[in-house]
């Protein structure tokens, strides 16, 4: 649960110093961004402790580290280990993030934490709606980003709640906010008495929608909806066609948030540019450089910032990423790369779907959040990013690593 609250303090308290402590200001891909000292500061204490905390596990408890199983340590570490090999190969030093994935999945493999710490993760993202919310209703300057001449990002036309426009809160996009709420819902689900359970679930709902994120709300929707069936095929003993609905439910997700990109580059003209508010135009020009440039091993973890540099069209303006996960894993690391990912992440939803798993509607939940999210955003973002990890690598961590007691002892039924 430390090592939780840590994680999420780094991000949502690095943030929220950001967005107290400077403007938030639009900066191209490739510019050094707007960082004050406070959100560094921040982001560097919460990490060093995540750090001290995980090799302190490792160290005290390094003989239980394969106890879970060699092989989920291979699953969880392959695509980390293979983007690593081919960043180092092209001169591309690990970046903090690579040495905090690594510390952080050993540490859960030799703590081998019961399901139920994700409680407390619950409790995290609710107070994370809550910090956003106030930063909507007490400091709205504060919480919505400008570009370089002043001038608010701001769209009115896609507003939920147009007199209260678009709640960013700490973050620095509202479709971010979105993505962290909409996959920690799987979390806030577990809160253990109903009476917390529902005004958390109207907390986040309600920040979601004042995002206006539509892509999160449609995620949280169908996470809902589709845990609600498995839980209740689950309740009535019906433990393998719980089982069913939830693997083919995800493998359905997943191939969706793959096909979605390719279904207009494939055609003739590809993608037009407006489509997706935009992101057509990012994922033509994705696809393009990967297919014809690096298919196998992709342009590196820095590959927008590099091709921003090189290249003069309004491609790569916005594209801090390829706005679409595999979309983003084919530009950075590749086939193989989007192989190997894909390949983790199929893994281990079939794993803490099985019949006799006691969370099997959680993992269905937020393998979901992660799929639909990842059709129009990166939330996992290995390579990019660590903002998203306690929503989603850290929770499927903890589910996948679980120990023998958090699976039924009881006969599976039909």
């Amino acid at each position: 649960m430390l090592l939780f609250v840590v994680l999420w303090g780094r991000t949502i308290g690095s943030f929220t110093a950001l967005s107290l402590s400077a403007d938030k200001v639009f900066v191209p891909v490739g510019a050094d961004p707007i960082w004050p000292p406070a959100a560094n500061f921040v982001s560097k204490v919460f990490y060093l402790l995540a750090i001290a905390i995980s090799v302190g596990i490792i160290v005290f408890r390094i003989n239980d580290i394969t106890r879970p199983g060699l092989w989920r340590i291979v699953v969880l570490l392959a695509p980390w280990l293979f983007i690593l090999t081919r960043d180092l190969y092209s001169g591309i030093w690990p970046n903090a993030e690579s040495v905090l994935y690594l510390v952080v999945v050993l540490a859960l493999a030799a703590l081998r934490p019961h399901a139920r710490v994700l409680i407390a993760l619950g409790a995290l993202v609710v107070l994370t709606a809550i910090i956003a919310i106030l930063f909507g209703l007490l400091l709205p300057d504060a919480g919505r980003v400008h570009d370089a001449q002043g001038v608010l990002y701001d769209r009115p036309e896609k507003a939920v709640f147009p007199s209260l426009g678009l709640l960013q809160g700490m973050f620095t996009a509202e479709n971010s906010l979105g993505v962290y709420l909409s996959i920690g819902v799987a979390a806030v689900v577990m809160l253990p008495r109903l009476w917390m359970r529902l005004p958390g679930l109207a907390i986040v709902g309600f920040a979601i929608c004042w995002s206006s994120a539509r892509n999160s709300m449609l995620a949280t929707a169908c996470m809902l909806i589709l845990g609600a069936m498995v839980w209740t095929f689950a309740r009535f003993g019906w433990h393998r066609s719980a089982a069913v609905v939830a693997r083919c439910a995800t493998c359905v997700a997943i191939a969706a948030m793959c096909a979605l990109p390719l279904i207009g580059w494939l055609a003739p003209g590809g993608w037009d540019d407006e489509a997706f508010t935009g992101r057509g135009v990012i994922w033509n020009g994705s696809l393009t450089q990967w297919s014809s440039r690096a298919f196998l091993f992709g342009g590196g973890r820095d590959w927008y910032e590099e091709l921003a540099r090189t290249d003069t069209s309004s491609l790569m303006a916005g594209a801090y990423s390829g706005h679409n996960e595999f979309v983003n894993l084919l530009a950075t690391g590749g086939a193989i790369f989007a192989f190997l990912t894909l390949g983790s992440l199929l893994v281990q939803t079939f794993a803490i779907t099985a019949p006799r798993s006691r969370y099997l509607a959680i993992g269905l939940m937020i393998v979901i959040g992660i799929a639909l999210s990842g059709s129009l955003e990166v939330p996992v973002g290995y390579v990019n990013w660590s903002m998203y990890w306690t929503v989603t690598i850290f929770p499927l961590a903890v589910l996948f690593l679980a120990p023998p007691s958090d699976t039924r002892d009881e006969h599976v039924g039909r």
